[in-house]
């Protein structure tokens, strides 16, 4: 269900102390790294953007496109040379989402790394989970599924009038989560933990178009 133009656009990223997920797209000739903001907050100040690959952290020289507004979970960076193949196209837009309908995303929860690996650069197959559309609440996108830490960032992909995942609509973000209490034995203890609802919240990608055309400087392909 998942093409190689999706496979080769998904890292697993890091900057300073914080692992998530980014993946590429081209605009208007050049091409961008999207990933959640809160995944890159480091980024210029006290960390660069690092990519892994071949089993190891490799820095990858980027500059910084922008942030997206304060209640948007999206920043984008431009490496100085592309790091997907251009001839791997994907469509970057939402529209035509219908409501209810099948979505799948990418990512690396947890460290878990396939063993499969991708070009000579060695980097991972990222992980495909699958959600539904739950409801749309402006600039944000609802999904039904479950969601883990190190997806953030990643793509959030649907199919055109019933084909096979060929765009990307959204960038994860994270999930509710709901405060429970935790029991030792039949007596409750002060302690809580936060369940995961399965409620994903992800950001409409249209709005990292915005913020690249606003500051167009990728490398061209």
């Amino acid at each position: 269900m998942i093409t190689a133009n999706f496979i080769h656009r998904t890292f697993r990223i890091k900057c300073g102390n914080s692992i998530g997920t980014g993946f590429t797209v081209d605009v208007d000739g050049k091409q961008y790294l999207v990933t959640a903001k809160h995944v890159i907050k480091d980024f210029g100040t006290t960390a660069g953007l690092e990519v892994f690959g071949n089993a190891v952290w490799s820095p990858v020289p980027a500059k910084l496109v922008g942030h997206c507004d304060e209640n948007v979970d999206i920043s984008i960076l431009a490496p100085t040379k592309p790091i997907s193949p251009p001839n791997l196209p994907v469509t970057a837009s939402s529209e035509g989402l219908v409501y209810g309908q099948d979505l799948y995303f990418l990512g690396f929860p947890y460290g878990v790394l396939s063993r499969v690996i991708f070009n000579g650069a060695g980097y991972p197959l990222p992980l495909v989970k699958r959600a539904i559309l739950s409801s749309f609440a402006g600039n944000v996108y609802l999904l039904d599924g479950h969601n883990n830490p190190g997806f953030s960032g990643g793509p959030v992909l649907f199919g055109q009038r019933g084909k096979l995942p060929n765009c990307v609509a959204a960038v994860i973000s994270g999930y509710r989560s709901s405060p429970k209490p935790v029991f030792q034995d039949e007596e409750k203890t002060p302690l809580v933990f936060h369940e995961n609802t399965g409620i994903i919240i992800s950001y409409k990608i249209e709005l990292a178009l915005e913020l690249i055309r606003a500051n167009p400087i990728g490398p061209i392909i």
